[in-house]
């Protein structure tokens, strides 16, 4: 191969890794925009770009990250569902593939959040709800007490429509009804 040849390889290699980084950083960065941790969304990237399993090691080579936090990482992704454990013949140690269909990750990622926001809301509502209805019945409240409780219990009584209807998307995301919806409707195709 002659040094022009050897140039011209080495410039491609340096474009390919250039567009890689670009891709992960895309990656990392709508992670942590979303509001998942940015060397989470680092640990997905890799895995996506990677285009095959990868052990803890090889990921906290490619990182840089501590083989705690990687570990923290990873079983963070397991939980939301959007990197999978795979077996290989003769590999003892864990493999991790990343979601590849990125509507399976949208909505893995996201109705794991909107569930815990329904949770956390309207157990609040919950709690909240009988300490204004106390307020409205207590004999002793003043005319501006109540008109303050009520109004205050009114308004989180009717956000439970919002958390009925966000319940309801969990369930239609998680289903793939809505993403069939939404693809068929617009013409949008998930094909690899």
């Amino acid at each position: 191969m002659s040094a022009n040849e050897n140039s011209n390889l080495s410039d491609v290699i340096q474009e390919l890794q250039l567009a890689d980084e670009i891709i992960k950083e895309g990656i990392a960065d709508t992670m942590d925009m979303y509001g998942g941790n940015r060397s989470v969304g680092q640990i997905y990237a890799i895995l996506y770009m990677n285009g095959g399993p990868m052990t803890l090691d090889e990921l906290r080579d490619e990182t840089g990250m501590s083989k705690g936090s990687m570990s923290l990482g990873v079983r963070k992704l397991l939980d939301d569902k959007i990197i999978h454990k795979v077996f290989k013949r003769g590999e003892r140690k864990d493999l991790y593939q990343a979601e590849a269909d990125f509507f399976q990750f949208f909505s893995s990622f996201f109705t794991k959040r909107w569930q815990r926001e329904v949770s956390v809301n309207v157990h609040a509502v919950k709690q909240a709800q009988p300490k204004y209805q106390k307020i409205l019945d207590h004999p002793d409240s003043t005319e501006q007490e109540r008109s303050e409780a009520e109004r205050k219990l009114n308004k989180i009584t009717d956000s439970l429509k919002y958390y009925e209807f966000l319940d309801v998307m969990v369930d239609e995301f998680q289903s793939g009804d809505f993403i069939h919806y939404i693809n068929e409707k617009y013409n949008i195709t998930n094909e690899k």
